[in-house]
């Protein structure tokens, strides 16, 4: 017998339980709407590192589609995350491929390239061709598809050094300042950016030595020039007298889509120029006339003659995400237009970080033109006296499949730096110091004296007669004991000064001779107190041979920290104590006679 009350009963418990899932399901998809409008909108605020977070949150919740996938895998591109953005675009090209811009593909394989996949990144790249054969970057690569043979070609032409002072955060940017290098690092103690939550960027000075490639004495640089937002890439004429820099615009609120190191995006770029008074203080920076709050301009360079600037910017009626301009400076101080460097030069993709050497060459970084990956260092030797040049990559070890640019030069003595977020970095940017290889073997084979004289030392009684030469070390020559110095202190103890006498001797018997003391400690210690014990050291010694009647002139004296190590103990390393003895070492290097 049908029963109507236990009918009713099954339909209000059928309505109950399609009411309950249809308000999970709402509540999930208003969760899910609600985060995705969070993500985009710190998205477009340039958030990056929250948009990152948001964006799994929301894939983890179930939703997919496109946007999201192609989003998600910018935030980590445009911070560099290659590994990650890798996955996301995988993912966008797998399941989207009927409705992906092109673009993606580009993105794609140059994520592939930073992690060592050529080959994906070449099919790739070739699926990139035929959807836009028309676009410059697909003309280079059909024209280099055995861009990683000629790369390889000049691996062993640079040798390169991390130096000891970068920081864990950000470092980048190097600029001739006299014998000091100028830089900017994220190190201080700034506001923090929500971009890749470190703090805004600032100049800091270092001294420069030429043997060690390194830099010392770090400090921060004029408060004039830091303000509270990102200041970097600095030049300055050869007077010294006029600077121009980058500084983004003073509005947090205006975020934008060009960006500091060449990578990442962040507020508009402003180019900006002091210059000295009488006085020697420097005049409050002001903006270039060519400046813009729609698009940014940055990263100046100073031609031979120093009537040309050149800079990157992705202003209107550019090629592609950056070019590279040039600006003629006029005599009364004034700015004709700017000029984009043509296609040649420029691609669709970026092109930044301008260099003019003293040799007329021009060194630029580029993800457009065919590299290793990221942003690679490309040379056009002698500029503006060609009208047709060749553009070269740098190949190894100056580019790696990570993002490589910042590349300056001292054409006299071939050393120079650059910057990269190589895997072998300390923070998210490292300084790089380099020297031509090729160039320092042709200098010890053609010395400008090539018969040095010798510096003969004959002892009282008959031992056997010292030769000395230019060049050598007095404590091995003369068979010096280690120079001990007590912990942490820097004060000549007894022992130290009966070897330092023989040093002395050996100087008055020989009136001409110039050295340059150096001191090295072993690496237990953080590394930016090595360094200041170790100039502490050197300082001591020198002041001990001059109070016994050395004239100053004749004596340099450099600490080198733990940056010449001789052999494996570098930090985190366990070694005995005679292991770690071998790095603690003071050297007299005879450099005139």
């Amino acid at each position: 017998m049908y029963n109507l009350n236990s009918a009713k009963m099954v339909v209000k418990l059928r309505d109950l339980l399609f009411g309950i899932v249809a308000f999970f399901f709402v509540s999930i998809i208003f969760s899910q709407q609600t985060l995705l409008k969070k993500a985009n909108k710190e998205y477009e605020k340039y958030e990056y590192i929250n948009a990152q977070r948001t964006y799994l949150e929301i894939i983890e919740k179930g939703y997919k589609s496109a946007d999201v996938y192609k989003k998600l895998g910018n935030t980590y591109y445009f911070n560099s995350q290659f590994k990650e953005a890798s996955t996301w675009y995988k993912e966008l090209i797998e399941n989207y491929k009927e409705e992906l811009d092109p673009e993606y593909y580009y993105k794609y394989a140059q994520t592939l390239k930073s992690l060592g996949n050529y080959k994906d990144a070449n099919l790739y790249m070739n699926d990139f061709v035929k959807l836009r054969p028309l676009d410059k970057r697909a003309e280079l690569f059909k024209k280099n598809l055995d861009y990683l043979e000629k790369t390889k070609n000049d691996t062993s032409m640079y040798s390169i050094t991390n130096l000891a002072m970068n920081a864990a955060y950000t470092d980048f940017g190097t600029t001739f300042y006299g014998e000091n290098i100028l830089f900017s690092s994220s190190r201080g103690d700034n506001d923090i950016h929500e971009w890749n939550k470190e703090s805004y960027l600032d100049f800091y000075i270092a001294k420069y030595e030429p043997n060690s490639n390194q830099l010392y004495d770090i400090e921060i640089w004029e408060n004039n020039f830091n303000s509270s937002y990102h200041e970097s890439t600095a030049v300055f004429t050869k007077d010294k007298q006029t600077v121009y820099f980058t500084r983004n615009n003073e509005h947090k609120s205006n975020y934008e889509k060009f960006d500091l190191t060449g990578k990442m995006r962040t507020d508009r770029l402003k180019i900006y120029q002091s210059t000295l008074d009488e006085d020697g203080k420097w005049s409050k920076p002001k903006p270039l006339p060519f400046n813009s709050d729609n698009y940014s301009v940055a990263h100046p360079a100073l031609s031979i003659d120093e009537k040309k600037l050149y800079f990157s910017s992705d202003m209107t009626g550019g090629i592609g995400e950056s070019d590279i301009y040039v600006v003629t400076i006029n005599d009364d101080n004034t700015f004709d237009e700017p000029k984009n460097l043509g296609q040649k030069i420029n691609t669709e993709g970026k092109e930044t970080f301008p260099f003019i050497s003293s040799d007329n060459n021009l060194y630029f970084s580029s993800n457009g033109h065919v590299g290793l990956g990221g942003l690679d260092v490309f040379v056009i030797k002698n500029l503006e006296n060609q009208k047709d040049f060749k553009i070269k990559n740098m190949g190894k070890n100056i580019n790696s499949s990570h993002d490589d640019f910042a590349f300056i030069i001292n054409d006299k003595t071939k050393q120079g730096f650059f910057s990269s977020n190589r895997n072998t970095g300390k923070g998210k940017d490292d300084i790089y110091s380099f020297i031509d290889t090729t160039f320092s073997k042709k200098k010890e084979k053609n010395p400008v004296d090539p018969k040095p004289k010798p510096i003969i030392i004959v002892e009282k009684n008959p031992e056997p007669i010292i030769v000395i030469k230019k060049g050598d070390d007095l404590a091995k020559v003369l068979a010096l004991k280690p120079i001990y110095f007590d912990l942490d202190k820097s004060f000549i103890r007894p022992d130290a000064a009966e070897e330092l006498d023989k040093v002395f001797n050996t100087m008055e018997e020989n009136p001409t001779m110039k050295i340059k003391v150096r001191s090295h400690t072993d690496s237990r210690a953080i590394w930016y107190y090595n360094t200041a014990l170790s100039k502490r050291r050197a300082k001591s010694t020198r002041l001990y041979l001059i109070k016994k009647g050395i004239n100053p002139n004749r004596i340099k004296a450099w600490g080198y920290g733990e940056s010449e190590l001789l052999n494996h103990c570098s930090d985190g390393i366990p070694c005995s104590e005679e292991e770690h003895q071998l790095n603690r070492r003071s050297e007299f290097i005879v450099i005139e006679y």
